[in-house]
């Protein structure tokens, strides 16, 4: 009996010990750190004019371009048009509340940042059917 629980034992440690002593070498790729980084306005200079100008007694002075801050946007398309949500940063038209004497101050406008919304934009390029 002792020679039976010899070899069980011995067999045992023989088929463990290989398992035990091999190295399992796990990689994984570095999660990629969000670049942040500011969308600028598409056609900036060629704006003449507020859309909104004929809306107001006194015209705003800035037009309101959201600038989107790149990690928390995303990209929108339609078939007929492109457009953006997320959040991002613009130059907010100030709102003049009561007369000059009053305290009322002439400014441009103040920063904003909040949540915006873009559409409208041109249609989305065609892309080459596969083949």
């Amino acid at each position: 009996m002792r020679l039976v629980w010899t070899v069980v034992v011995a067999l045992a440690v023989g088929v463990v010990t290989p398992a035990l002593a091999q190295q399992v070498k796990i990689e994984q790729p570095a999660p990629e750190t969000p670049k942040f980084e500011i969308v600028a306005p598409p056609l900036r200079y060629e704006t003449t004019r507020p859309t909104d100008a004929d809306n107001y007694i006194d015209t705003p002075r800035v037009p309101y371009d959201p600038a989107f801050i790149e990690p928390f946007t995303v990209k929108t398309e339609t078939a007929t048009s492109t457009g953006r949500v997320g959040l991002a940063g613009w130059t907010a038209p100030n709102t003049p509340v009561g007369p000059p004497v009053g305290g009322a101050r002439e400014v441009s406008g103040w920063f904003a940042l909040g949540i915006a919304i873009e559409w409208g934009g041109p249609p989305p390029a065609k892309r080459p059917a596969p083949r």
